[in-house]
This record gives C-alpha cells, structure tokens and sequence, in this order.
C-alpha cells in the first residue's frame, strides 16, 4: 500500500488540485481515495490505477455538486489556493503528469469555466493522455460521448498560450521590483511593470477586506495598494517563492502566512494579479 502511496500520489494529487482548485480538498480527497482502496482490499482489483482515478473522480464531483451553492454564494472574486512548487523540478513525480504551465493561476481559472464533467474529461485526456474507453469506464459514459465533451471543453477553454507561463528571467526582476514598491511604500513604483489593461483579483471570501470586484488599469491598482499599505501589519516580511509554477509572493506577519500573490505576465507587463488573502485558503501556508 505505501509503494503504491508513492507511485499514485502525484497524478491523483494533480487531478483533484485542478478540479477542485483547493488543496486541502484535494489533500482529502486523495486520502479518503486511499482510506476507499484499503477497505475495498486492493488485491482483488485488477487494475489499481484506472480505480484509483475513478475513486479520485466521484469524491471530486460529489464535493463539487455538494458545496455548488457555496460557490454561487462566495464573496467578492473566487480564485484557487496557490500551491507551493518550489519543491517540483523535472525529477519531481508530479512532473510526470503535469507542467507547471497547466498549475498557473490563471490556466486554473479557466478550467474553472467548464463543468466538472467537461474539466475530468478535458483534464484525463488532455493532461494525462487517457483514451477514450478508459475516460468512459472512469465516468460511466460512452466513449463517443466523452470524445464529444472533449472537444466541447477544448473550444470552450481556447488555446492554453494565454496562460503561458513568463521566463523567470522576465518574471524574477518584476517580482523584486513589486515587493521594493510593497516594502517601501512607493507604490508608484509598480506602474513600469503595469498596464492601463492589467486586472487585480482579491479574494478574501468575506473574511477580510479584499476589493469585491476586480480592479483593472494600473492607476486604480496602485490607489488600491496605497490605501490598504498602513493597514499591513508593521512586522511583515515578503518572500519570493515559486507558487504555480512561476514566482509569487507570501507576505507573512511574524510567522503567519496572511496573504499570497500570483501574477500572470504578458508582453512584458503583468496583467493579471491574485491575491488570496482568504484565511481558510491559506491553511495549508500555516501549518
């Protein structure tokens, strides 16, 4: 059962992260998945993999269809909880099943614009290279049928170039001059590296005071960050790490982790910002 652990963790980790944009949940539900192999005596199922993802699956939707309302309630902008992948190089497993690329912020939104059924199908196929039949065994469908939602989640999600990750080279000198603007409190600093086009998202999901709808153009973005600096706690430190797959930022007060940004760049310029700064997102920075 460990050696199995091992070898299965990173692909079930990978399909409930991109399904569930949550990492405790995914964390959960690869552990229930696991807790479901144990019970059902893993020597009579003949192939433990194909089980596995169809185990991995079900508790996906379930927790999907179950907190649905939740979702249609959330306060102000919903975004994923930024994983931590400082830790994933090429000889990482998780490699083996996904680039970095497929876990940026912004490639998990849009696969949050498809169903849960077209994001398994879509996710199978496309990441981890399933056929047909076997997508089908997984979701009780027909094989024609599955190709259908393939090719339907394919048009509707577009070409995944726009959200292609920045070379750090470009990335790493935008990352430090943003964090010099939050340190020094020269917020004018960030307008080399925004545009009149760029868009922050704040997600506070009602527990903190995050912007409720989306701020777009550098000039609102920098009045945001100016009128929310002295309400930072005079202690906090910034760190740069790797968060999906490029450079982010953790802002920690002593040791509590209380805000984590990702970014998408394009063209030279940052045009997307995340900020989670909801709490029960940020659990996994905490613990």
């Amino acid at each position: 059962m460990e050696q199995l652990y091992v070898e299965l963790k990173p692909l079930l980790f990978s399909l409930a992260y991109q399904m569930m944009g949550s990492v405790a949940d995914a964390e959960d539900i690869v552990q229930d998945a696991f807790i479901s192999l144990h019970e059902d005596q893993s020597d009579h199922i003949q192939f433990i993999k194909a089980y596995m993802c169809k185990v991995v699956t079900n508790k996906c939707l379930n927790k999907l269809n179950s907190t649905s309302r939740q979702r249609e309630l959330y306060v102000g902008p919903w975004l994923p909880e930024p994983l931590v992948t400082s830790g994933v190089n090429s000889n990482d497993p998780l490699q083996l099943y996904i680039s970095k690329e497929m876990l940026s912020t912004a490639y998990l939104l849009l696969l949050q614009q498809l169903t849960a059924v077209e994001r398994v199908v879509f996710l199978l196929r496309e990441l981890f290279h399933y056929p047909f039949q076997d997508i089908a065994a997984i979701l009780d469908k027909s094989s024609g049928n599955c190709r259908q939602i393939f090719y339907r989640a394919k048009k509707s999600i577009g070409s995944s170039s726009s959200s292609k990750l920045a070379p750090q080279e470009i990335a790493s000198p935008m990352m430090e001059e943003f964090v010099n603007a939050i340190i020094s409190g020269n917020i004018n600093r960030m307008l080399a590296i925004l545009s009149t086009e760029t868009v922050l998202y704040t997600d506070g999901g009602g527990k903190t005071n995050a912007a409720l709808r989306p701020i777009v153009g550098q000039n609102l973005i920098i009045r945001y960050f100016t009128a929310i600096r002295p309400e930072v706690p005079s202690d906090f430190t910034c760190d740069v790490v790797e968060l999906n797959g490029n450079s982010g930022i953790v802002i920690k007060s002593g040791q509590l982790t209380f805000s984590v940004i990702t970014f998408h760049i394009k063209d030279n310029v940052i045009s997307d910002i995340y900020i989670v700064m909801n709490p029960e997102k940020l659990r996994h920075f905490n613990r």
